[in-house]
């Protein structure tokens, strides 16, 4: 399609398949890229009935489709491909519930990681805001603002595939309860308060559910 086109792609394959099936019907990719269905609450700029028609129970229903999409893309890609082995996670929302929340859903049921995007321009991802908690990891994924970057309020994140196993409750247990860095929880949650104020301040607060 035009996309592809745009993109340079000159060699694909165009399927028609839901994209839950993926990992049944071909799979062993060496990238994928899930630009997941969304609310499009970035782009309410150019669509202001999207603050109308999406309420609380939509946008929850929303990520429960976005976490088996990345499920399903996890589980299509090599992890032992030398040339991949990567995901790229994106919506065009701002929204917390599609897009941090998602990743750490991920990352708490795969073996995967989050890896650097290779650019410089967009705000850090959240590690935490109000009543979320998220991994330390997700501070490498990217958040876009129109206010701020004069571009359509999107999200994304790239990981990297480790292994094909899936994580037991034991492993996510364990996860939960190591420190990335093994400094003092307690001094870690006064500077996450005090850069969400920050983040506040500068307009970027995202709610426990939704606001516009």
């Amino acid at each position: 399609g035009i996309n592809a086109e745009y993109g340079g792609v000159h060699n694909a394959i165009v399927c028609n398949y839901d994209g839950l099936a993926f990992p049944k019907v071909m799979g062993n990719f060496d990238r994928v890229l899930l630009d997941a269905p969304c609310s499009g609450s970035g782009v309410v700029s150019k669509d202001p009935s999207v603050k109308q028609s999406k309420d609380e129970a939509e946008i929850l229903k929303i990520a429960e489709v976005q976490k088996k999409l990345l499920l399903a893309a996890i589980d299509s890609t090599d992890h032992n491909s030398k040339t991949g082995g990567y995901i790229v996670y994106s919506t065009c929302s701002v929204l917390v519930q599609e897009n941090e929340w998602v990743v750490d859903y991920a990352l708490k049921r795969r073996h995967v990681k989050l890896v650097p995007l290779g650019v410089d321009i967009g705000r850090d991802g959240f590690t935490r805001i109000n009543k979320y908690r998220f991994d330390k990891s997700m501070s490498l994924s990217k958040r876009y603002y129109p206010h701020t970057h004069n571009m359509d309020g999107f999200f994304v994140a790239k990981l990297q595939k480790i292994s094909s196993a899936v994580k037991t409750v034991k492993e996510e247990v364990n996860d939960k309860s190591q420190t990335s860095d093994g400094e003092d929880e307690g001094d870690e949650e006064e500077e996450e308060d005090e850069e969400e104020e920050e983040n506040c301040e500068e307009g970027q607060n995202v709610p426990g559910v939704l606001r516009w």
